[in-house]
């Protein structure tokens, strides 16, 4: 999992909280006697246009006016203003003094996004361990945003020992509360068993709370796994029940979902021609794999007339994505002729592409074409790293081509593919 940082969180916006309910009249004039409150209200009432006309100058000017009083929340628009360059020259380690102003009155917002910036490195000097510092101090006060970062700061071990058990309780806090990235974050964890014990029932409950809420990805989810039987019961109803919801919000990987259902039999009858229906509905919406799959379809005359043209077309789409599967698809025409004149050098392009993004499809054709010398000078050493690879992933047929690669080579060339393939590895996992 990735940090799902904001650089500037919701709560920091300079129109987040509305004025008090007072007059402009009585505002400016208790604003201008020092009140720190009205001039905090002033400020927001420029910012937002709120009855005179937006200037963030002036908004600027009055936040700066009520911090200078200790007011928290000015002192974190204050901060937020020169963070930003809104209304005063950006100045980041102004911002800061100003932010952590506002932190030490336990002002969330302030707290967040002094983590936020410590931990993206943004506009101050990145500082991963200052960064967790300031979201445990907000996740403690149960703000979720910020049990949120923290559980992933575990997780990850990001400016914190790695702790999938501590990541967990953070995770859960946050998603008891209703928080729906938390929920999704427990249920991904739970399902492919990532530095947590794998546990699909668990994980589906948590697809289900975030799929109630109306998130699409957790409702396509949630009707993947009544489809097989993953962590809830079997039940094609209930899985193109919770499909359709997805679709409904236009949520494109749901459509390739049904797409493929239709082609496979999976809860419905086969019918590839509506398989072939719902992969271009995703494939007009941009979606890389509704386009490749609509390019297939067309390649192989499945569902739809062959037609060479727009499967080319349509698998060229994905390609221009990086969609490392239609990488791989394309780069399977060009070795073969299929469609396009034969150019090996091109697929082998293709083939790396696709590999060096982490398809173990495409590592393994990689490792093929050096294992022959098609479209490269062949390479054994190269051929076997790329095999290891692609076999580390999963890739059952590498896993038995393997033996054969290496009976063809000598002790010393498996040794530096051995470690080609770890050094691979390692300097892919630390980016």
């Amino acid at each position: 999992m990735k940090i799902l940082l904001l650089v500037l969180f919701a709560a920091s916006s300079l129109s987040a909280a509305p004025p008090a309910a007072r007059s402009l009249q009585d505002t400016r004039a208790q604003a201008e006697e020092g009140d720190a409150a009205a001039q905090y209200d002033l400020g927001l009432r420029h910012a937002k246009g709120d009855g005179l006309p937006e200037d963030a100058t002036e908004a600027a000017k009055w936040f700066l006016k009520a911090a200078e009083q200790g007011h928290a929340e000015a002192q974190t628009k204050t901060g937020m203003c020169l963070l930003r360059g809104n209304g005063v020259p950006k100045d980041a380690a102004a911002a800061v003094q100003w932010l952590r102003k506002a932190a030490e009155q336990k002002n969330l917002a302030a707290m967040k996004q002094l983590g936020a910036c410590y931990s993206l490195g943004s506009d101050v000097k990145k500082d991963t361990a200052e960064g967790a510092k300031w979201f445990r101090l907000a996740a403690e006060q149960g703000d979720t945003d910020a049990q949120m970062e923290l559980g992933l700061a575990y997780l990850d071990g990001e400016g914190v020992t790695q702790n999938a058990e501590e990541a967990m309780k953070w995770f859960t806090k946050a998603a008891e509360k209703g928080d729906l990235n938390a929920q999704k974050a427990l249920a991904t964890a739970y399902a492919l068993g990532e530095r947590v014990k794998q546990d699909l029932k668990t994980a589906m409950v948590w697809f289900r709370k975030a799929a109630e809420q109306g998130d699409p990805e957790a409702q396509l989810k949630l009707g993947l796994a009544y489809s097989l039987g993953t962590g809830v019961p079997l039940d094609a109803k209930l899985s193109l029940r919770w499909i359709d919801k997805a679709i409904a919000q236009e949520y494109a990987p749901a459509m390739v979902e049904l797409g493929v259902s239709y082609m496979v039999g999976s809860s419905v009858p086969v019918d590839a021609a509506k398989g072939v229906e719902w992969f271009r509905k995703a494939a007009e919406k941009g979606d890389a794999a509704g386009q490749m799959k609509l390019g297939l379809a067309y390649l192989t005359g499945t569902g739809v007339a062959k037609n060479s043209a727009e499967a080319l077309l349509w698998l060229r789409k994905a390609v221009d994505q990086n969609y490392a599967p239609a990488l791989v698809a394309l780069g399977g025409c060009y070795l073969t002729g299929d469609s396009v004149s034969e150019d090996v050098a091109e697929a082998v392009r293709l083939f790396r592409g696709a590999a060096d993004r982490g398809d173990s499809s495409g590592q393994f054709a990689l490792s093929l074409q050096y294992e022959r010398g098609a479209g490269v000078e062949q390479n054994l050493v190269e051929a076997l790293k790329w095999c290891r690879i692609a076999m580390a992933q999963g890739h059952e047929i590498a896993g038995a081509h393997l033996a054969t690669l290496e009976a063809s080579m000598t002790r010393e060339q498996i040794y530096e593919g051995v470690r080609l393939a770890r050094e691979w590895k390692t300097v892919t996992s630390a980016k």
